[in-house]
């Protein structure tokens, strides 16, 4: 059985409007609802075999400030297809996971974490900055068919810890 972790970006700032929305940096509260999520994963001991993250600026920095609090060694590649991914193009992201990585972190951004979460759970969730859920997938396979195939587990959103 395979683990998705699926995880939000942190809030970025909107302080310069003439910012591109690639390169908007994390806001205040970003930076600390990304350090609680640190500690969350050091807390619960969760280790990942592979991070994927968008390239987006604040995708970044919100998975180099989990990495500061947080105790995982898995590896982290940075992959510009997540950025405004649709939930097709997320699917075609995870179906070339090598089937020996059974636990995968997925950062990225709305609406298609969201919309993958509901794909893959059949439970609607809004998924705010930050929320952080993880899914266990009935199926062996990162390329296997996994609409409906996955259980949401947990969700959790800082500004409830």
């Amino acid at each position: 059985m395979l683990t998705l972790y699926l995880l939000r970006h942190a809030k970025s700032s909107w302080n310069d409007a003439s910012q591109p929305d690639f390169e908007r940096p994390l806001a205040n509260r970003g930076r600390e609802a990304a350090a609680l999520i640190g500690e969350f994963i050091r807390e619960k001991g969760i280790d990942f075999d592979l991070i994927l993250v968008s390239t987006a600026v604040r995708t970044r920095e919100t998975i180099e400030l989990i990495k500061e609090r947080a105790d995982f060694r898995g590896e982290v590649r940075y992959d510009e297809r997540i950025y405004e991914a649709t939930v097709s193009q997320l699917l075609e992201i995870i179906s070339q996971i090598d089937n020996d990585r059974e636990s995968v972190l997925l950062v990225g951004h709305n609406p298609g974490i969201e919309g993958l979460l509901a794909l893959l759970t059949g439970e609607q969730h809004h998924v705010t900055t930050a929320n952080f859920a993880k899914i266990k997938l009935n199926t062996p396979k990162w390329s296997a068919n996994l609409a409906q195939e996955g259980t949401l587990e947990w969700i959790i959103r800082p500004k409830e810890m």
